[in-house]
C-alpha cells in the first residue's frame, strides 16, 4: 500500500513573551550581587567613552530615611516579566534618566567551617561597626610577628613557609619533609631547624597556632590556661588519647577507662568547653568576600522603614562633552562614521543607566513590601517571624516571581539586628491553634531558646520540645523538629546531657 502525502498552507495566531534588549539588561542588573554589579559598571565604563561615573561622598551616620507607599504613581514601576513584550517597553522608557561567634571545642572538633549567627537585640540605632571588616588575615598577623624576631636570614625562610602552609584555622597539616622539600632548592635546611622555627611560632598569638590537629592545639590551650590545676594531667590524658570519646559524650566509658569520678570527669569538661581553639575566626580570609549591604533598615517614629545604601549607589551620566556633539549642528561637522560612533555609544549609555535605576527601583520597592510584611521581626527579633514566600511579594508588587528571586539572590539589608540577605525573610507556613500560620524561621527560633534555657542535666528530647511548642499554639510533628534542630547543630539530648 502506498500512502500519499498532500502538502497545503495554513495561518495560525500565537503568542510569545518576546524581551526586548532594555528588558534583558534590566533583568542581567537586577540579578547581580552588589560587587558584581560594580564590575560590570566598570567595564561598561571603559568600553564606553560616552559614560562616565558621579562619585558622591555620604556620611552614613546622617543618611536620611524616608518612608514611601509600596505603590506610587510617581515612582518608576519596577522591572517585570509580564506578558506583553510593549507593555516592559513603556515601563522602562518611562525612567528616570538617572550572628555570636561560637567557639566551642566540639565545633573545631568537627571542623565545622560554618559560623552560626543570632541577631541581637533590635535597637533603633545602627550599629555602624557592622559594616567594618577585618582587612588582616591570620597569615599577615603571624608574618608581622616573624619580622620582630631576632631570626636569621634562613629561619626567617622557614618561618615564612611554615606559616604559608597553615589553614585558614591555623593548623600545620605539612610534615617536615614536605617543608624540607619546599625549601631544597634555595637552603640546605636540617629536619631540627626545622621543628626549632615551628616550635617558636606556637607561642606567637594567636596561642595554639602551628598545631597539627585539635588535640595538640587543647594540649597547648591547656598548659598556658591551667598551669596550676590539679586535673591538668587527666585534661592533657583525655584530649590526646581520648578526643573522640570526650566529643561523643561518652562519658561512662571514659570513667570506667579512666577509672575517675563524676566531680573530676565534669572539672575536665569545665577546663576544655571553656577554651577557643578555633583561632582562625578572629581574622579574615583571603578569598573572603566582603558582604555590601543593598538597603539599610532604620525605625522613624513607631514604623521600621527601608531605604537604598547610598555608598553602595553608583551614579553614572552621559559625558557633557559628546552629550553637545549630538546637536545637529555639531554633528554636520562630522563624518558619517564619528557620527554614527556617537549616536550608538549614546544610546547605549543611555539605555544602561535607565537599566541602572530600574534596578535601585526594583530594590526599593521589594525592600518596603519585606520589611512592612516583617515589621514584627524589626521590633521583636526572630520568633516574631511571619510566614511569607516570594509569591507574597510578588503579588503585592504585581511583578513575576522569578523577578522577585533576581532582586532578593545575593542582595543584603543592614538594620540593627545585623546584616541578612533578603531571601532570609523568606519561609514556610506551619499551622497554629488561632488558624494562622507561624513561620518556620521563628519555630527554629523557638526551639534554640528552648534548648538554650534547658537543664543541662536533664536537656528537652524532640518529643518534649514538640509538646512545649504544642503549649504555645504551635503544631510541629516530632521529626520537623528534629529536622530544625539538625539545621541548628544542635545535638540530640543524650549528647546534651551534662554531669553536673
Amino acid at each position: 500500500m502506498v500512502l500519499l502525502m498532500k502538502q497545503s498552507l495554513s495561518l495560525s495566531v500565537s503568542q510569545h513573551l518576546s524581551l526586548t534588549p532594555q528588558l534583558k539588561q534590566s533583568l542581567k542588573l537586577l540579578q547581580l550581587s552588589a560587587l558584581d554589579l560594580e564590575h560590570e559598571i566598570q567595564t561598561e565604563l571603559e568600553t564606553n567613552p560616552l559614560l562616565e561615573r558621579i562619585d558622591i561622598e555620604y556620611d552614613l551616620v546622617d543618611v536620611q530615611v524616608e518612608h514611601t507607599p509600596l505603590r506610587d504613581n510617581n515612582i518608576p514601576q519596577p522591572i517585570t516579566e509580564a506578558s506583553e513584550p510593549e507593555s516592559e517597553l513603556e515601563r522602562t522608557d518611562n525612567l528616570a534618566p538617572e550572628q555570636d561567634l561560637d567557639s566551642n571545642w566540639q565545633e573545631s572538633f568537627k571542623q565545622s567551617k560554618e559560623i552560626q549567627s543570632s541577631p541581637a537585640s533590635p535597637a533603633n540605632d545602627l550599629d555602624l561597626n557592622q559594616l567594618a571588616n577585618r582587612t588582616e588575615t591570620l597569615v599577615d598577623h603571624l608574618l608581622w610577628q616573624l619580622q620582630m624576631t631576632t631570626l636569621n636570614k634562613q629561619d626567617q625562610e622557614i618561618g615564612r613557609a611554615l606559616i604559608g602552609n597553615l589553614d585558614d584555622d591555623g593548623y600545620l597539616h605539612a610534615s617536615t619533609k614536605e617543608i624540607q622539600k619546599q625549601l631544597s632548592n634555595e637552603i640546605p635546611i636540617d629536619a631540627a631547624e626545622i621543628k626549632t622555627v615551628l616550635n617558636l611560632i606556637k607561642t606567637f598569638e594567636p596561642l595554639g597556632v602551628g598545631a597539627c590537629d585539635l588535640s595538640e592545639r587543647l594540649s597547648i590551650l591547656l598548659r598556658h590556661h591551667y598551669q596550676q590545676d590539679k586535673q591538668l594531667d587527666l585534661a592533657l590524658k583525655i584530649v590526646s588519647h581520648h578526643i573522640e570519646l570526650l566529643a561523643a559524650h561518652q562519658y561512662p566509658r571514659l570513667k570506667k577507662e579512666l577509672d575517675i569520678s563524676n566531680e573530676q570527669l565534669a572539672h575536665v569538661i569545665s577546663m576544655v568547653t571553656a577554651l577557643q581553639p578555633r583561632i582562625g575566626l578572629n581574622f579574615s580570609a583571603d578569598k573572603q568576600d566582603h558582604i555590601i549591604p543593598d538597603l539599610i533598615v532604620k525605625k522613624v517614629g513607631e514604623r521600621w522603614v527601608v531605604s537604598l545604601n547610598p555608598e553602595n549607589q553608583i551614579h553614572l551620566r552621559v559625558n557633557d562633552l559628546y552629550a553637545k556633539l549630538i546637536d545637529k549642528k555639531s554633528t554636520e561637522k562630522l563624518g558619517v562614521d564619528d557620527t554614527h560612533y556617537i549616536d550608538t555609544h549614546f544610546m547605549q549609555a543611555k539605555t544602561f543607566i535607565k537599566s541602572l535605576m530600574n534596578r535601585y527601583d526594583t530594590l526599593q520597592l521589594v525592600g518596603e513590601a519585606i520589611v512592612e510584611r516583617q515589621q514584627a521581626f524589626f521590633s521583636n527579633g526572630e520568633q516574631s517571624m511571619q510566614a511569607m514566600i516570594q509569591q507574597d511579594i510578588a503579588s503585592i508588587l504585581d511583578l513575576h516571581e522569578s523577578t522577585i528571586s533576581r532582586a532578593t539572590a545575593g542582595k543584603y539589608l543592614l538594620c540593627p539586628a545585623g546584616v541578612y540577605e533578603l531571601k532570609y525573610f523568606f519561609s514556610s507556613a506551619l499551622p497554629n491553634r488561632q488558624g494562622n500560620s507561624s513561620s518556620s524561621t521563628a519555630i527554629r527560633s523557638l526551639i534554640k531558646q528552648m534548648i538554650d534555657n534547658e537543664s543541662k542535666t536533664k536537656p528537652l528530647s524532640d518529643s518534649k520540645i514538640v509538646k512545649k511548642l504544642e503549649e504555645q499554639g504551635h503544631i510541629v510533628a516530632r521529626r520537623t523538629v528534629a529536622k530544625y534542630r539538625e539545621s541548628l547543630d544542635i545535638a540530640p539530648s543524650s549528647r546534651r546531657k551534662s554531669l553536673l
